[in-house]
């Protein structure tokens, strides 16, 4: 599942078979986030200023809204197990409401824009992308905190896999060590914007195209080539 100039996608990986899902108006989305437990997709509307959500799977898709932001909203997390939505937004605030709206609490203001959360329920860690920083983690009451890697570069993250701008592909342990390049793309670009991993594959787009490739073949195979411009994606993958 991907968003893409102004709806959300899937792929059948398999058949490469592309469907538009929902459509959600003309937004730059740079986060996808799903709770397995009510069966509802999550993603902020940077242009408006707003997080909305889908039943999924569902015969009849259509968008609620769950809370109106002051900021811009950059990236999105769900906490099913305590009915909690994390977000990020461009005044460098990390905030969090129930999953349908209600109880908003600022939680923190850093020094440095956010662009990215993503929360391992099973373990209690989140993790947060700072744009000239890197990549943060901290218990789920904010204690803990650490540095798990830092970039001069943004990046787009999946748990312990990132990429950055100059193309590279690489992992790194949940204590920030052994960092190592997994795949070199040989393209430079500004434009990367999403990446998953499930199993032996990862996914990765920029504003042209949707790629899986083999983490250890290294072989590519192309998903989908977007009829729209710019391509503003960002993946996730439901099983």
């Amino acid at each position: 599942m991907f968003a893409s100039s102004n709806a959300i996608m899937e792929v059948d990986v398999d058949t490469q078979k592309v469907t538009e899902v929902v459509k959600y108006g003309g937004s730059y989305v740079y986060s996808l986030d799903y709770d397995y437990d009510n069966r509802y997709v999550y993603f902020p509307r940077q242009n408006f200023n707003d997080i909305v959500r889908f039943r999924y799977p569902s015969l009849n898709i259509t968008l609620q809204n769950v809370v109106n932001t002051s900021y811009s909203p950059e990236g999105v997390a769900v906490d099913s197990a305590n009915d909690h939505v994390y977000w990020v937004d461009d005044s460098n605030r990390l905030s969090r409401c129930n999953s349908d709206g209600k109880n908003i609490v600022v939680l923190v203001t850093s020094f440095s824009p956010a662009f990215m959360i993503r929360l391992d329920v099973t373990n209690r860690w989140m993790y947060i992308g700072y744009v000239h920083t890197g990549i943060y983690k901290s218990r789920f009451d904010l204690t803990d905190n650490s540095v798990i890697v830092t970039f001069s570069q943004r990046i787009g993250l999946k748990k312990t896999v990132l990429m950055t701008y100059s193309g590279e592909i690489k992992s790194v342990n949940e204590d920030g060590s052994d960092v190592k390049t997994i795949i070199s793309t040989h393209s430079v670009s500004t434009e990367y914007y999403a990446i998953g991993v499930l199993d032996n594959h990862i996914y990765y787009a920029d504003k042209h195209q949707l790629v899986i490739r083999n983490k250890s073949q290294g072989s590519t195979r192309l998903l989908y080539i977007p009829t729209a411009t710019p391509f503003k994606a960002y993946t996730y993958l439901i099983q």
